[in-house]
C-alpha cells in the first residue's frame, strides 16, 4: 500500500489558508449533526515516528469543539493493562454514542511493538490482528464511524527530520526507556514490508486506512480534514437512508417459531445426590477449588465463570458454592442486570470489557453478555440483525480473551417448568425469600418456550472448543452444585495439564 504513494503532494501556505476555514466550518456542523444523531467516531492516528503526527493531530484537535471529544496518547502499558488483553486498555475507552474518540497511536502500534519478533509477525501477533478486526467490525456493525490514518514518510525525510530534531535539542523518543519501541522506531527498512502486511490485512471496506503523504504538514492536514468531513457526511447519510428503510419495515421483530431439534429437551433432570453424598463431595471439591485458586494466581492464568440459566434454576446457590473457600482478593462475583444509561451509550460488550478479570484472578458473572441472545432477543430490546449478529461478536470475544490465556467455563442451569413453579411458589411462602420473586419472573415464565428457543439457539451456536457450553441438570440443588465443581475442577486442571503446568 506504501509503495505508490506521491510523498511529494504539497500545498503553498496561502492554499491552505484560504481552504482551511472553510474545513473548519463545515467539521463543526458535521460534529453537531453526529451528535445529534448519537454516532459515535473513532479517529486513529498511526505512522512512522517524526512523520510530524504531534503537530497534525494538534491542527485537527483545533478544528473540534473540545466538549465532543477526548484524546488518548498510546504508550508503554502500564501495570494494570499488562494484567488484560491488549484490547482491554482500547475497548475501555471507546466513545459513547455521539462524541468522539481520537487515539494518537492505537493498538496497531501496541501490537507491532509488543508482540513482532524482530520487525516480523508471529502466531502471536497474527492472532492480535486478527482480533483488531473482530474489534473493528463490532464496533462498525453496532454504528460506529471508524476513521483510520496512516502518516508516511521516506526514510530520507525521517532521516532529515531526526537531525533536525536533534539540532534543536527536542527528544526524539517519548518513551526513551521501551527499548521494543525504539528499535521499531529506528529500523524503517525492516519495518517497512511489516507495516505494510498490517496495513494490507486490516484495511477493510467498513474500516479502511487513509495513507496521508505527510512530508508537507499542511497537505497532510488538509487530507485529514478532507477525509473526515467525507466519512462524516457519507456516515449521517446512510443512517438517515437506513431510518427510512426501517419505518417502511413494521415487522422485524416478528416471531418465527423455532423448528430445530431442543437440546434442553433432551436433558435428563432426574439426576440428584443424597444430602450425605452432597456434603461429602462438596468439602473434597471446595478443598480441591482453593488449591487449584493458586495454581491460577501463580501462573497468571485468568478464570472467566459464566452462569446463564432459568429464573430459579439455583445459579446463585451454585455460585455461592463455589466461592465459599475462595480466596476474596484473587476473585470477584458480577451480577448483570439492567444496563445503565452510560451502558447503553456504547457497545453492548463495552461494560463486560471493564469487567474482564486480570492475569490470575477470577470472575464469576451471575448472568452475563448472553443477555443479548435471551432476554434482549425475547423482549424486543434490540432489533433482528443486533441479536442475530451477537454470536458471533460473542465467540470473537470470547476466542480474544481465551488466545489471551483466560479459562472460559459457562453453565447454564436447566430445570423445568413444573420445578420452576415449584420454587416460585416457595419463595412467595418464604418471607426472607419474598425478595427474590418480581413480577418480570412471573412475566418471563409466561414466555418459557420463546425462553427455550432462544436458549438452544445460543448454546448451538456459541459452544466452542475455546468456551464451551455446560448443561446443568438443576431439578436436584445438591447434583447442580456438584456438577459445577466437578467442570470446574475438570476444566482447569485440564488447562494445566495442557499448560505442561501439571
Amino acid at each position: 500500500m506504501l509503495e505508490n504513494v506521491d510523498l511529494s503532494k504539497s500545498i503553498s501556505k496561502e492554499e491552505y489558508d484560504n481552504v482551511i476555514e472553510n474545513l473548519k466550518i463545515r467539521i463543526g456542523e458535521l460534529q453537531r449533526k453526529a451528535w445529534k444523531m448519537d454516532i459515535p467516531i473513532i479517529i486513529v492516528f498511526e505512522g512512522w515516528h517524526a512523520s510530524g503526527m504531534t503537530d497534525i493531530i494538534n491542527k485537527f484537535l483545533l478544528t473540534l469543539n473540545p466538549m465532543g471529544f477526548n484524546l488518548y496518547t498510546t504508550g508503554k502499558p502500564c501495570y494494570q493493562e499488562e494484567q488484560k488483553p491488549l484490547l482491554w486498555r482500547f475497548w475501555t475507552k471507546i466513545p459513547k454514542k455521539g462524541s468522539i474518540a481520537i487515539f494518537d497511536r492505537s493498538w496497531y502500534r501496541r501490537i507491532t511493538v509488543e508482540h513482532s519478533s524482530k520487525g516480523k509477525a508471529n502466531d502471536k501477533m497474527s492472532k492480535c490482528l486478527e482480533g483488531s478486526n473482530y474489534f473493528e467490525r463490532q464496533l462498525t456493525d453496532e454504528g460506529y464511524l471508524l476513521i483510520k490514518f496512516f502518516l508516511h514518510i521516506s526514510k530520507e525525510e525521517q532521516g532529515k527530520r531526526y537531525r533536525e530534531m536533534k539540532k534543536q535539542g527536542i527528544p526524539m523518543f517519548i518513551v526513551e526507556e521501551e527499548e521494543e519501541e525504539q528499535e521499531y522506531l529506528n529500523d524503517y527498512d525492516k519495518h517497512l514490508p511489516l507495516i505494510e502486511s498490517i496495513l494490507e490485512r486490516t484495511d477493510r471496506t467498513s474500516a479502511p486506512w487513509t495513507i496521508v503523504e505527510s512530508e508537507d504538514k499542511n497537505f497532510a492536514t488538509i487530507k485529514i480534514l478532507a477525509k473526515v468531513i467525507e466519512s462524516i457526511e457519507n456516515k449521517i447519510q446512510n443512517n438517515e437512508n437506513e431510518i427510512k428503510i426501517s419505518q417502511n419495515h413494521h415487522n422485524e421483530n416478528c416471531i418465527i417459531p423455532n423448528i430445530d431439534s431442543s437440546i434442553l429437551e433432551k436433558t435428563d433432570l432426574d439426576k440428584s445426590l443424597t444430602y450425605k453424598e452432597y456434603k461429602k463431595e462438596k468439602k473434597i471439591c471446595q478443598k480441591k477449588i482453593t488449591q487449584l485458586q493458586y495454581e491460577l494466581f501463580k501462573h497468571r492464568i485468568p478464570l472467566i465463570c459464566v452462569f446463564e440459566g432459568w429464573d430459579a434454576s439455583g445459579k446463585g446457590g451454585g455460585i455461592r458454592r463455589l466461592a465459599q473457600k475462595l480466596n476474596p482478593r484473587l476473585y470477584q462475583v458480577i451480577p448483570v442486570g439492567v444496563p445503565s444509561q452510560t451502558e447503553i451509550s456504547h457497545h453492548y460488550l463495552w461494560r463486560f470489557y471493564n469487567e474482564i478479570p486480570e492475569a490470575g484472578h477470577i470472575a464469576i458473572y451471575d448472568r452475563s453478555w448472553y443477555g443479548r441472545v435471551l432476554v434482549e432477543r425475547v423482549e424486543n430490546l434490540c432489533g433482528n440483525q443486533e441479536w442475530k449478529r451477537a454470536y458471533r461478536e460473542i465467540n470473537e470475544f470470547e476466542e480474544t480473551l481465551a488466545n489471551y490465556g483466560t479459562i472460559i467455563i459457562k453453565f447454564w442451569a436447566h430445570i423445568d417448568k413444573e420445578e420452576q413453579l415449584k420454587r416460585f411458589k416457595q419463595r412467595e411462602n418464604t418471607s426472607h425469600k419474598q425478595w427474590k420473586i418480581t413480577p418480570d419472573d412471573w412475566r418471563n415464565r409466561e414466555k418459557w418456550n420463546l425462553y427455550r428457543d432462544a436458549a438452544d439457539e445460543m448454546l448451538q451456536k456459541t459452544s466452542t472448543s475455546w468456551a464451551p457450553w455446560t448443561i446443568v441438570e438443576s431439578n436436584d440443588k445438591y447434583y447442580s452444585r456438584i456438577k459445577i465443581f466437578h467442570t470446574v475442577i475438570d476444566r482447569i486442571e485440564e488447562e494445566l495439564k495442557q499448560r505442561g503446568i501439571q
